[in-house]
């Protein structure tokens, strides 16, 4: 599937490739626990230490992203880190690092990045702000889905395929692709299936 706006969500996150060096985590429009995309070049062994030991629930820059937002350097003193998250970050390659955050609780955009070898710039942290939120602001699910909208993804939700869906809406095959190809671009998916994760997750359906 093609889409525009998916595209070039992808192509913008890419970009804050070039001022981190260490890698990045970017999760888009997080609703529950669950970002609309999430794009991550850390270290794999970092990604699964964090996850298998539950840093999550630990790293202070959840809470600071949840109660103050901006942006904010790994090593400001209005982050402490009793759990020792940063220090552990450090042996997979990710000496200093900087944060950036926006949007409101039910729908927080969160990107932290990391580099091996001296803090980020001000302006560098000035370019992953300016792209951050330029694909938070970009990244808005419809506010409600049409009837044709409910009907593909409740054949979804009943494992249809998509000749099924197609009939149902009284559609060619390849219109009735075209059409869920459309969808899923509206509701930034890559698939049927996300789509449909992200619908519910909005609570349109």
């Amino acid at each position: 599937m093609t889409d525009t706006l998916l595209s070039r969500l992808d192509n913008e996150a890419g970009k804050i490739a070039d001022i981190a060096p260490g890698g990045y985590l970017l999760a888009l429009r997080i609703r529950g626990t669950s970002p609309i995309q999430t794009y991550n070049t850390y270290p794999k062994a970092w990604t699964d230490e964090y996850t298998q030991n539950g840093y999550m629930l630990r790293d202070p820059l959840l809470t600071w992203a949840m109660t103050v937002g901006g942006t904010i350097r790994w090593s400001s003193a209005f982050l402490p880190d009793p759990f020792g998250i940063f220090r552990k970050a450090k042996k997979h390659g990710l000496a200093y690092g900087a944060s950036v955050a926006c949007g409101p609780l039910n729908s927080l955009t969160i990107c932290s990045m990391g580099r091996a070898d001296r803090e980020f710039t001000d302006d560098e942290i000035a370019a992953a702000k300016a792209i951050v939120f330029g694909v938070h602001d970009a990244a808005k699910l419809p506010e409600a889905l049409s009837a044709e909208d409910r009907t593909i993804l409740n054949g979804v939700a009943k494992g249809a395929t998509g000749a099924t869906i197609a009939r149902t809406l009284g559609l060619s095959e390849a219109d009735g692709r075209a059409r869920i190809d459309a969808l899923c671009g509206a509701l930034l998916a890559r698939t049927p299936d996300e789509a449909l994760r992200h619908a519910k997750d909005a609570k349109l359906l």
